[in-house]
């Protein structure tokens, strides 16, 4: 109990009562709903197209720093998602456990082109969405990065640290 009463008394004396640690969920919460995602995302994103080659890919994947790449259409609208998980599954099918050999893994274990290999039905947000819904279905799907979409079209990625740097910043 004497503990208690001492940090209730430092706290009193550098003014800030324990309810306003920066991490306090419920202030945190109320300033993350004021922010939309349009705000924070990433505008400017690599894309595959659904007819890519897996080859072209692979290579791309090997350049860049990103685990996933949203995948479009001939319309620019959003069809799925493919990611590094996709592509060790299909270099290393052979190796994989023949419980892991389905139809739908031979089928993709075929693929030649992005549309058969991609995640068709990706988690996505919208653009008018706030930080804390975009943090809620991260968390909950247990994804890094997320595509953002405005009637179909892919308008930008958001990715944790988007989230992370942006409350970082509402903090100070």
């Amino acid at each position: 109990m004497i503990e208690k009463e001492e940090v209730n008394l430092e706290s009193a004396e550098n003014g800030k009562g324990i309810e306003d640690s920066p991490r306090d969920r419920t202030r945190l919460s109320d300033i993350c709903a004021d922010v939309k995602i349009s705000q924070i995302m990433s505008k400017e994103t690599t894309v595959v197209r659904d007819t890519e080659p897996i080859e072209n890919i692979i290579e791309l994947m090997a350049m860049k720093p990103y685990h996933s790449f949203p995948v479009i259409n001939s319309d620019n609208e959003l069809v799925g998602v493919i990611d590094q998980d996709n592509i060790l599954e299909l270099l290393f099918f052979e190796r994989s456990h023949r419980t892991h050999h389905t139809h739908l893994m031979a089928i993709k274990a075929l693929s030649e082109e992005a549309a058969t290999l991609m995640v068709h039905h990706p988690v996505t947000i919208s653009h008018d969405a706030s930080l804390c819904e975009a943090a809620d279905l991260m968390i909950k799907h247990h994804i890094n990065r997320m595509c953002v979409v405005d009637d179909k079209k892919l308008v930008g990625v958001i990715s944790k640290s988007d989230l992370i740097k942006k409350i970082y910043e509402l903090r100070r």
